[in-house]
């Protein structure tokens, strides 16, 4: 069986092989069945799933179904973790009971903060209200923090007599160096996405997580126990990642990757200045030989969701491989769409931290 890594996943990613490897399939075929997509489906930023048509099948018939996207508090978001909360609101809208885990117990254990009380003062200082601002409706959002939450921990309780350390070592490739917390985090996190299948939450139903790839080795798990305790099977899409300022992938722990939720005009304004480009080494060579969209930092900041428009972002990119579009005119419109989005978010971020209580599952 395939594995990943999932604590160090590094580099550049083959999706074709990943694909072959552990065996999701390609999403393109649900294209043409959706009433109503978003951006990350049409530019097949979403490129595979597990299982989708349970999915798709609730969105037709109206049926109850609801959406899984955790969230690490090791610090604060990034536009990467925007792209995820992006796929929750519209599932959301299109009917979707929102359940968001946050997980200070797996920023714990994976040596992301020194104490675990660290991670859940940052969980709520700073990742939920961020959250929430980014347009979660209370009436149908539930949030939990792992540690706090006793209907999670029984629920991994009851799942870790359904497995055996053989078949998590199998899927996450742990050995004698891994602490047992890695270990049973495996199930905490299983627990969390087969949580709203819970009596209390309306019983079995579809669920859909929203993940990268990396994470595949919690879908597998959960989809193998879940009909072990009478649950549905979850379903998974999986979305490409999106590249590093500098290239490469994105990291939380490598400031100068990403444009953080807090970062201040000034700062977004440096970091994407200073962002990988795709352009030719001069503004004369880019006119005469243009440039490549697809590992130029800003272009791909476009297409993943600030330039909304299909249409004109098929332009820009057309424009910058024949070079009439250059590196300036791109990094500069990214700036503007970017330090607008995020003066809007900081207001946005003040009025959640009094809404908070709205959103908690009570321990």
């Amino acid at each position: 069986m395939a594995q990943i890594d999932v604590a160090n996943m590094e580099g550049d990613i083959d999706y074709d092989t990943i694909m072959k490897e552990f065996g999701v399939e390609p999403f393109d075929r649900f294209l043409p069945q959706m009433k109503k997509s978003h951006l990350l489906f049409r530019r097949k930023i979403i490129f595979a799933h597990r299982g989708f048509g349970h999915i798709l099948a609730a969105m037709h018939g109206k049926k109850p179904f609801a959406v899984v996207g955790g969230f690490n508090p090791s610090g604060n978001l990034h536009v990467g973790n925007k792209i995820f909360m992006d796929q929750l609101l519209f599932y959301q809208d299109m009917g979707g009971q929102v359940f968001i885990p946050i997980s200070n117990d797996e920023t714990y254990v994976f040596g992301k903060t020194d104490k675990l009380e660290s991670a859940t003062d940052c969980a709520m200082k700073t990742v939920i209200p961020n959250l929430i601002a980014l347009g979660l409706d209370p009436k149908k959002t539930k949030i939990f923090i792992s540690t706090k939450t006793s209907k999670a921990y029984e629920l991994a309780v009851k799942l870790s007599a359904k497995t055996t350390f053989s078949s998590v070592k199998a899927i996450f490739g742990f050995d004698n160096q891994s602490n047992p917390g890695k270990i049973f985090y495996s199930v905490m996190q299983t627990a969390h996405i087969l949580f709203p299948q819970l009596e209390e939450y309306g019983g079995p139903k579809p669920v859909v997580v929203s993940i990268g790839i990396d994470q595949d080795p919690y879908m597998r798990l959960a989809r193998d126990l879940a009909e072990k305790i009478g649950f549905e099977k979850p379903s998974s899409t999986y979305n490409r990642f999106l590249i590093g300022l500098q290239g490469g992938k994105m990291s939380g722990s490598k400031p100068h990757t990403a444009i953080f939720l807090d970062d201040d005009e000034e700062t977004v304004r440096k970091k994407i200045i200073g962002a990988f480009s795709g352009g030719g080494a001069s503004l004369k060579e880019h006119r005469e030989k243009g440039g490549n969209p697809d590992i130029d930092a800003a272009c791909q900041y476009l297409k993943f969701g600030f330039e909304p428009d299909d249409k004109k972002l098929e332009e820009i990119f057309a424009g910058y491989r024949n070079g009439s579009v250059s590196t300036g005119d791109v990094k500069n419109l990214v700036i503007d769409r970017v330090t607008a989005f995020l003066k809007q978010h900081h207001n946005n971020v003040e009025k959640a931290r009094k809404q908070v209580d709205k959103f908690l599952i009570a321990p």
